[in-house]
């Protein structure tokens, strides 16, 4: 798990110096899209399918991979808590600072929504991919930047959904980025997680 910690280390001590301000206070709506919720519901109902998780993660070339079960759907927001930081785009001083754009995806059915920061904002864009509407959500993906006077980097974070019991799931996520410490040297990472849903098997592509 070596290698899992310094990843964690290195997404979360940027993002901590902002996370009390990005995420909402109770009751308060979404200016763009709730990717707060998302996160919420998505642990909630996989912890109900005690669903497997399976991580790779790599640093600057070194491997290493575990797969687990979280025990609850606190244990799921753990392991995707790093997203709820995209949350930032609702922030209500940010409000204003995005251009919306809905277009059809040219590689599939779906149809895409950006979120695009006209300034340098945390969140430089967040993509939607969806059918028909943003409750059936297939994809999200998003840059993520951040520079202080320790450190700077980015972050681009990937979600992807399918259609499980008749629900939209979770089924695959990636952080990829790369962050320089104040004095010191670079570090790129990567880290990529499979969802396994227990009697649950995907559709092949000739479906």
């Amino acid at each position: 798990m070596c290698l899992l910690k310094q990843i964690n280390f290195f997404m979360y001590a940027g993002a901590i110096l902002i996370a009390s301000s990005c995420r909402q206070t109770g009751g308060e709506a979404s200016t763009y899209y709730p990717v707060d919720s998302l996160i919420h519901a998505q642990a909630h109902q996989l912890a109900l399918w005690q669903a497997m998780l399976t991580k790779q993660a790599q640093i600057n070339g070194v491997n290493e991979k575990t797969s687990f079960t979280p025990a609850d759907s606190t244990a799921w927001l753990n392991e995707l808590d790093i997203f709820t930081t995209l949350n930032a785009i609702n922030k209500p001083v940010f409000r204003g600072y995005y251009t919306v754009t809905i277009e059809p995806d040219s590689e599939s059915n779906l149809t895409v929504c950006t979120y695009t920061a006209t300034t340098g904002l945390p969140v430089a864009w967040l993509k939607l991919l969806y059918q028909d509407n943003l409750e059936n959500i297939r994809g999200l993906e998003a840059l993520y930047r951040e520079e202080s006077s320790l450190m700077k980097g980015t972050r681009m974070l990937v979600m992807q959904f399918q259609e499980v019991n008749n629900k939209i799931s979770l089924t695959y996520y990636s952080i990829e980025g790369g962050q320089e410490m104040f004095l010191g040297k670079p570090v790129e990472f990567t880290l990529t997680g499979t969802v396994t849903i227990p009697s649950w098997q995907e559709p092949s592509a000739n479906h």
